[in-house]
Protein backbone atom coordinates (compact mmCIF):
# COMPACT_ATOMS: atom_id res chain seq x y z
CA UNK A 1 0.00 0.00 0.00
CA UNK A 2 2.41 2.66 1.16
CA UNK A 3 6.03 1.99 0.33
CA UNK A 4 7.75 3.76 3.20
CA UNK A 5 10.73 2.48 5.05
CA UNK A 6 11.65 2.78 8.70
CA UNK A 7 13.56 6.02 8.21
CA UNK A 8 10.63 7.75 6.46
CA UNK A 9 8.26 6.49 9.15
CA UNK A 10 10.57 7.84 11.85
CA UNK A 11 10.66 11.26 10.15
CA UNK A 12 6.83 11.35 10.04
CA UNK A 13 6.61 10.46 13.75
CA UNK A 14 9.15 13.16 14.71
CA UNK A 15 7.27 15.76 12.61
CA UNK A 16 3.96 14.74 14.18
CA UNK A 17 5.40 15.12 17.69
CA UNK A 18 6.86 18.53 16.80
CA UNK A 19 3.68 19.83 15.15
CA UNK A 20 1.06 18.39 17.51
CA UNK A 21 3.06 18.03 20.66
CA UNK A 22 3.20 14.95 22.85
CA UNK A 23 -0.06 15.76 24.63
CA UNK A 24 -2.22 16.01 21.45
CA UNK A 25 -0.56 13.19 19.50
CA UNK A 26 -2.52 10.27 21.09
CA UNK A 27 -5.87 11.95 20.38
CA UNK A 28 -4.81 12.71 16.80
CA UNK A 29 -3.82 9.07 16.30
CA UNK A 30 -7.24 7.94 17.60
CA UNK A 31 -8.99 10.33 15.22
CA UNK A 32 -6.87 9.09 12.34
CA UNK A 33 -7.70 5.47 13.22
CA UNK A 34 -11.45 6.28 13.32
CA UNK A 35 -11.20 8.02 9.97
CA UNK A 36 -9.39 5.09 8.38
CA UNK A 37 -11.97 2.68 9.85
CA UNK A 38 -14.83 4.72 8.35
CA UNK A 39 -13.12 4.81 4.96
CA UNK A 40 -12.62 1.03 5.01
CA UNK A 41 -16.29 0.47 5.94
CA UNK A 42 -17.46 2.80 3.16
CA UNK A 43 -15.21 0.98 0.69
CA UNK A 44 -16.54 -2.42 1.76
CA UNK A 45 -20.16 -1.21 1.51
CA UNK A 46 -19.58 0.25 -1.94
CA UNK A 47 -17.90 -2.94 -3.11
CA UNK A 48 -20.76 -5.11 -1.85
CA UNK A 49 -23.36 -2.80 -3.46
CA UNK A 50 -21.59 -2.94 -6.80
CA UNK A 51 -21.25 -6.72 -6.59
CA UNK A 52 -24.95 -7.07 -5.75
CA UNK A 53 -25.93 -4.83 -8.69
CA UNK A 54 -23.76 -6.82 -11.09
CA UNK A 55 -25.30 -10.09 -9.89
CA UNK A 56 -28.77 -8.58 -10.33
CA UNK A 57 -27.94 -7.54 -13.89
CA UNK A 58 -26.73 -11.06 -14.68
CA UNK A 59 -29.94 -12.51 -13.25
CA UNK A 60 -32.06 -10.08 -15.31
CA UNK A 61 -30.24 -11.12 -18.47
CA UNK A 62 -30.77 -14.79 -17.65
CA UNK A 63 -34.49 -14.27 -16.97
CA UNK A 64 -34.83 -12.38 -20.26
CA UNK A 65 -33.11 -15.24 -22.08
CA UNK A 66 -35.52 -17.79 -20.56
CA UNK A 67 -38.51 -15.57 -21.32
CA UNK A 68 -37.44 -15.22 -24.94
CA UNK A 69 -36.96 -18.98 -25.16
CA UNK A 70 -40.44 -19.61 -23.71
CA UNK A 71 -41.99 -17.13 -26.15
CA UNK A 72 -40.21 -18.89 -29.00
CA UNK A 73 -41.50 -22.28 -27.84
CA UNK A 74 -45.01 -20.89 -27.44
CA UNK A 75 -44.92 -19.50 -30.97
CA UNK A 76 -43.59 -22.79 -32.35
CA UNK A 77 -46.23 -24.92 -30.64
CA UNK A 78 -49.07 -22.42 -31.22
CA UNK A 79 -50.30 -22.82 -27.64
CA UNK A 80 -53.14 -20.50 -26.65
CA UNK A 81 -52.33 -17.62 -24.37
CA UNK A 82 -52.93 -18.50 -20.73
CA UNK A 83 -55.10 -15.39 -20.30
CA UNK A 84 -57.60 -16.27 -23.04
CA UNK A 85 -60.78 -17.99 -21.85
CA UNK A 86 -61.33 -21.60 -22.88
CA UNK A 87 -64.80 -22.44 -24.26
CA UNK A 88 -66.16 -19.09 -23.14
CA UNK A 89 -65.54 -19.84 -19.44
CA UNK A 90 -63.53 -16.71 -18.87
CA UNK A 91 -66.54 -14.49 -18.25
CA UNK A 92 -68.51 -16.89 -16.07
CA UNK A 93 -68.34 -17.29 -12.32
CA UNK A 94 -67.36 -20.66 -10.90
CA UNK A 95 -70.84 -20.99 -9.36
CA UNK A 96 -72.45 -20.79 -12.80
CA UNK A 97 -70.03 -23.38 -14.11
CA UNK A 98 -70.76 -25.88 -11.34
CA UNK A 99 -74.59 -25.76 -11.84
Amino acid sequence: MLDIGFSEFLVVIVLAVLVLGPDKLPEAMKDLARFIKKIKKMWADATSDITRELELEEMKEEVKKYKDELNKLQNETKLPDINTPVDGMGSRDMKDFLK
